[in-house]
Parts: C-alpha cells; sequence; structure tokens
C-alpha cells in the first residue's frame, strides 16, 4: 500500500517562510512606496502604477507600509493612484489571505468578461479584455517568482520534524473496503499465522473505534510527495530523511518520490502553474466555447507541459493508497485534480493534518468544507476522510 502527502503552502508556512498572499503584496506595495519616495519629479510611473501631481513625500513614516495606508495618504493629499494594471487594483482592494482566494479572483474575472459579452454581444472589446487580464495576471506571477526567489535566498530547511510523515498505516483511517483491500494485500499470501491472527484481533477494535489498538507496524511502500508549492522544501525534505539513521528499517525500505505538480521556481523545465482548475464550474463550458486566450490559464491544459501529471496518474493507478494532507487548504483553484485523487477507486483514506491558531482554533472544518466541494459521491466522500478524533496537529 502506497501514501500520497500533499503538500500547500501551509507547509512551508509552518517552517516559517514568508510565502502568504499578504505577505508577497504587503512587501510589494512596500517596494513601490519606497520607490515613490525617491522619485525625481511630481510625477511617479512604472509598468504597475501612476501617480500625477504627487506633492509629497512619505519617507521616515512608520504607518505607511502597504496598499491601504498608501493610498489612503495619497487620497488625504488630493491625489489617486491610475492602475495599469487593473489586476493588481482588484486584488490589493480585496487583500485576500490565500493564494487560492487569487486564483478564483483571476476566474470570476473571466465570468465577469463572458457574462458582459452576453449583455452586449456587440461589443468590439471583448478579445481586448481578455488579453489585457492575461496580461495583468503574467505580471502577477513574475513578480511572485521575484519574490519568492528573494525569500529563499535567506532560508533553508535544516531539519524537519518526522512525526506526521513515519505514521504507520491505522485500520480506523480506511473505509470498511479498504480495510479488506490492505488485508489482502498485506496478508492473502502469507502463511504466518501468528500475524493473520494479530490482524484480525485488530480488525475487532474497529467496531469498538478503538485507534490505538488498530494501529498496524506496517509502513507504506512508496510514498508520493505532491508539492503544490513552488519551492524546493520537499526536495530539501527528502534529504533531510536520508541523512537521518532511521531505527524503522520498515519506513528505511520505503521509496520516496517527488512530483512538484505546480512547477519550480528557476526551472524552464517545469515552469510554474498558477490559474484555476475547477472544470465543473457552470461557467466552464462558455469557456471552452471562447477557447484560445480564455484557455491560458486553465490548470488542466498546463498540466499537459510536463510529464508530472500523467506520472500521477500511474501512481494512482499502482496500488491502493491513502492520501495525507499538509498545508493544503483543497480550495476549488485546484479541484479537478483533487476530485481525480480523491474518488479514485483506489483511495482509502484522506487525512487532513491540521494547524491550531492563537485562539486554539484548528481548521480542520475549513479543510473538509472544501474537500467536500470536490466530491460528487457525497457518502463516498464521508466513508473515506478520517474524522477529527484522529486527526492531529500538522508538526514539520
Amino acid at each position: 500500500m502506497n501514501r500520497i502527502i500533499l503538500i500547500g503552502n501551509g507547509f512551508d508556512l509552518a517552517k516559517g517562510l514568508k510565502s502568504r498572499y499578504t505577505d508577497f503584496i504587503d512587501r510589494f506595495w512596500y517596494n513601490m512606496i519606497e520607490s515613490f519616495n525617491n522619485r525625481n519629479s511630481s510625477r511617479f510611473e512604472n509598468d504597475f502604477i501612476q501617480i500625477i501631481d504627487a506633492r509629497f513625500n512619505y519617507k521616515g513614516r512608520t504607518d505607511i507600509f502597504n496598499y491601504k495606508s498608501f493610498n489612503g495618504a495619497l487620497k488625504n493629499s488630493g491625489t489617486k493612484i491610475k492602475f495599469k494594471n487593473n489586476f493588481l487594483r482588484i486584488i490589493s482592494e480585496k487583500y485576500y489571505c490565500n493564494w487560492v482566494d487569487i486564483e478564483d479572483e483571476y476566474f470570476r474575472e473571466i465570468r465577469k468578461i463572458i457574462t458582459d459579452f452576453k449583455s452586449f454581444p456587440d461589443r468590439e472589446d471583448t478579445y481586448d479584455n481578455i488579453k489585457k487580464l492575461n496580461d495583468d495576471f503574467k505580471e502577477i506571477k513574475l513578480e511572485l517568482k521575484k519574490y519568492l526567489i528573494e525569500e529563499l535566498e535567506n532560508f533553508d530547511l535544516e531539519d524537519f520534524d518526522f512525526k506526521n510523515i513515519s505514521e504507520c498505516f491505522n485500520l480506523l483511517d480506511f473505509t470498511s473496503k479498504g480495510v479488506e483491500e490492505f488485508q489482502e494485500d498485506y496478508f492473502s499470501k502469507t502463511d504466518d499465522i501468528e500475524k493473520q491472527s494479530a490482524f484480525l484481533k485488530k480488525k475487532e477494535q474497529i467496531k469498538k473505534n478503538n485507534y490505538i489498538y488498530c494501529e498496524t507496524d506496517i509502513y507504506p511502500e512508496e510514498v508520493l510527495y505532491l508539492n503544490f508549492n513552488y519551492t524546493n522544501f520537499t526536495t530539501k525534505l527528502k534529504e533531510c530523511i536520508k541523512r537521518h539513521s532511521w531505527k524503522l528499517d520498515d519506513w528505511a525500505k520505503t521509496r520516496i518520490d517527488i512530483l512538484h505538480i505546480h512547477g519550480e521556481l528557476n526551472n524552464p523545465q517545469n515552469p510554474i502553474i498558477f490559474g484555476y482548475g475547477d472544470e465543473n464550474d457552470e461557467i466552464h463550458n462558455e469557456i471552452e466555447k471562447k477557447g484560445g486566450d480564455y484557455l491560458t490559464n486553465i490548470k488542466t491544459i498546463n498540466y499537459l507541459k510536463t510529464p508530472n501529471y500523467k506520472s500521477l496518474l500511474n501512481f494512482l493507478e499502482s496500488g491502493i493508497y491513502q492520501i495525507f494532507i499538509l498545508g493544503h487548504s483543497c480550495g476549488l483553484s485546484d479541484k479537478t485534480l483533487l476530485k481525480t485523487m480523491f474518488e479514485h477507486e483506489n483511495c482509502i483514506s484522506i487525512k487532513p493534518f491540521y494547524y491550531i491558531n492563537e485562539k486554539g482554533q484548528n481548521n480542520y472544518d475549513d479543510i473538509v468544507k472544501n474537500i467536500y466541494r470536490t466530491f460528487s459521491d457525497k457518502p463516498l466522500m464521508r466513508d473515506k476522510v478520517v474524522n477529527e478524533k484522529y486527526c492531529e496537529e500538522i508538526q514539520v
């Protein structure tokens, strides 16, 4: 039996990397304010914005450090920001917390363009609108790449807490069908009566919901780290595992593979994928009909630029597997890919690892709500997802 470990942005955040959307956009505007303060005239202009008759300098003011404070100060002085990049205006004003929200916003803009065209079919600027949206979106992606590269230059993953990823399999994490498949996988071909007897006793404990006594001493044959981030933390994690002398012989035999499914920084052979991946949305048929530039940032199309997606499908078909979720929100922008993994007949368990905020609240419910939206078969979802009682806090 195998295991897939989904690595999302929450994983990098837990290790201390400032990779939130708010980290990026605040740094972007901080640099913009610095450039504005160093201008040589009353006019300020770059690829993103234009400010005319800017009479004031805000250097040294600690209360002006992001878009909200900068825009407010300009308004108070009778000056406005004119945006060349309209998508930057949208995401700056709404100030989202998660990258998935930015991808959703991009999709909403496509929806708006199509809706406007339906209302005003004689408009001639529809093509220009989608082309401008894609150009604006591309500029944001380039800025994101620059930001992450700068952050990683002064950051390294020296060590790692292996508690989550080194878990052996537990029967209470599996679907009832999965327990039978697991038994067949490991015990039907053995003559070891003692092992068979011990396993049957664990199966009896399932009826009592006794998690501790349902734990096996079996570890994955193969582990696939499916990295949705653009950073190289999973590669460093694999190196970190090799550096340790494992006491667990079974784990030491586990084959570990990594797929950077959304691309990697500084790797032209695996370009960054940032866009939208919900092909079940009601307006998606309209997007398909439009074709061309409307499909530029649809993830399914961009997956075909590398063998990564095909490699994932091969892994799904290779045998039964459990999914661990470490720092991934399971939002709709990845719905198509997640649905393929979650609803696959070989998937017998989905286990979210949650984080706990400063108020002592965990985000298990948020993850599960998104998983719920991914499934078409709701009873299957309830069977596969491990309940909160048996899930744990993410430890990296």
